[in-house]
């Protein structure tokens, strides 16, 4: 199975910032990426848009999705309003399939942060979403906006949390069963190997 995680804006692109202490959106995703990958690389092959804080164009972003032959893409954000919003969700370009992995991400969101508006599953039309070949989400983790969800996603275990919640509805799209064996180290090496081109 191949996933491509997508961390939203990067580089001059911060995308939205945090009110209470000037986060950018463009790091606090790509941290969840980050994550994200080192949980899934143990059971899926990973593939990036971006590893660190530089831009890559939404074209760019589906481009190499699609001509990786990704089966899914997961692309992370965290939103803004100009009202005091609050709350998680997920968007999805309509299809059943990226509507099951949709459903499946959000419900061990909310499952992992009941305490958090659920502003639930809904369909969209963003560019990755549109121009991806494959099964692909949008979520937003929560609002940058909002003081206290601000404060709250500047945490790191708030993130390590999220990135575990979008791991384990992925793995659930697949049928994975966490209990089952890891990659050895020479699997690993191999699939690092070949990412890398060596």
């Amino acid at each position: 199975m191949k996933v491509t995680i997508d961390a939203g804006h990067g580089g001059e692109d911060s995308g939205a910032t945090g009110s209470l202490n000037g986060y950018f959106e463009s790091h606090a995703v790509l941290d969840i990426a980050l994550r994200l990958r080192a949980l899934l690389e143990r059971h899926v092959e990973v593939q990036m848009t971006r590893e660190d804080d530089t831009f890559t164009s939404l074209p760019e972003r589906c481009r190499m999705a699609n001509e990786w032959g990704a089966d899914i893409l997961v692309s992370l954000h965290l939103n803004s309003a100009t009202s005091d919003a609050s709350g998680f969700e997920v968007f999805t370009s309509g299809s059943t399939k990226s509507k099951d992995l949709a459903k499946r991400v959000w419900s061990r969101h909310t499952k992992a942060f009941p305490d958090q508006k659920d502003r639930g599953v809904k369909t969209a039309g963003f560019y990755v979403l549109k121009h991806s070949d494959m099964p692909a989400v949008l979520t937003e983790g929560c609002f940058l906006s909002n003081d206290a969800e601000n404060q709250w996603v500047s945490l790191d275990e708030t993130r390590q949390q999220m990135a575990e919640a979008i791991g384990q509805g992925i793995l659930d799209y697949f049928n994975i069963d966490t209990n089952t064996p890891e990659l050895t180290i020479e699997e690993r090496v191999d699939r690092l190997e070949a990412r890398l081109g060596i």
